[in-house]
């Protein structure tokens, strides 16, 4: 058997030489160079032409840019939806509502009934529970009474907050809370058509405001009647149902 040719051999010098040469990289120059030139007669489109826009790496005309379709409202902006398994979520005009991340001893249903109003919208929370509900079927904007549990764990204190704020806001010195009738140790005030409520009970305070609007004044001691009476949930108890219930 005949031997195997050996393989050349190479000076050491040049051997390391060869290691230490660049590999050959692109660049945009030379990518450039390296495209083939349109073939004559092809118009090649400038993309700086205030009559060709660019979609991508893509470049248009005016007229035949496709046109992307406008963003979609969150689920719950401007329409109830219930989407999410949470809650029944609505928000007039907020464009990412989002569900009450607590309970407030809220029964959507039973304030619905009380209230005279034909439908529950749903909920949102923007600094605190917003409830809305649709007063009737003929055009009517939606109203809300909102509710929360605020950094009080005494009423008395939390009231005498309230009182001294807006005592400020409305340079009223004489600004104070009343008894809420027929709520024991419940509280409420009013100004501007703005009414406030703090209900005992839990371990936090529970504030609820509403416009005139929201509810005939006459009933609205029975909706906070029913709000204070609502006993506190567990911690992390899982909610009700996807519409606010008053535990019981």
């Amino acid at each position: 058997m005949s031997a195997l040719p050996s393989a050349p051999s190479y000076p050491l010098a040049a051997i390391m030489l060869c290691l230490a040469c660049p590999a050959t990289v692109s660049t945009p120059q030379s990518e450039a160079d390296s495209k083939p030139a349109p073939p004559a007669g092809v118009a090649v489109a400038d993309p700086d032409d205030p009559r060709v826009v660019r979609d991508g790496e893509d470049l248009y005309t005016v007229d035949s840019a496709p046109h992307p379709a406008p963003d979609a409202p969150a689920p719950g902006s401007g329409r109830p939806d219930t989407s999410n398994g949470v809650c029944k979520l609505f928000a007039p005009k907020l464009p990412e509502p989002a569900c009450c991340p607590f309970e407030t001893g809220f029964d959507a249903e039973r304030i619905q009934q009380l209230c005279g109003h034909q439908l529950y919208m749903g909920e949102s929370v923007h600094q605190s529970c917003g409830y809305f509900f649709l007063p009737d079927m003929e055009g009517s904007y939606p109203v809300a009474i909102r509710a929360s549990q605020i950094q009080h764990q005494d009423p008395a204190e939390a009231v005498a907050d309230h009182d001294t704020r807006m005592a400020r806001t409305t340079r009223n010195p004489n600004f104070a809370s009343t008894p809420v009738p027929g709520v024991e140790g419940a509280m409420w005030s009013q100004a501007n058509g703005i009414h406030w409520a703090f209900l005992p009970g839990w371990a936090n305070v529970r504030m609820v405001s509403w416009t005139d609007d929201a509810c005939p004044s006459d009933k609205m001691p029975e909706v906070l009647a029913l709000i204070a009476a609502a006993k506190e949930p567990p911690p992390n108890a899982p909610r009700p149902g996807l519409v606010p219930q008053a535990r019981q």
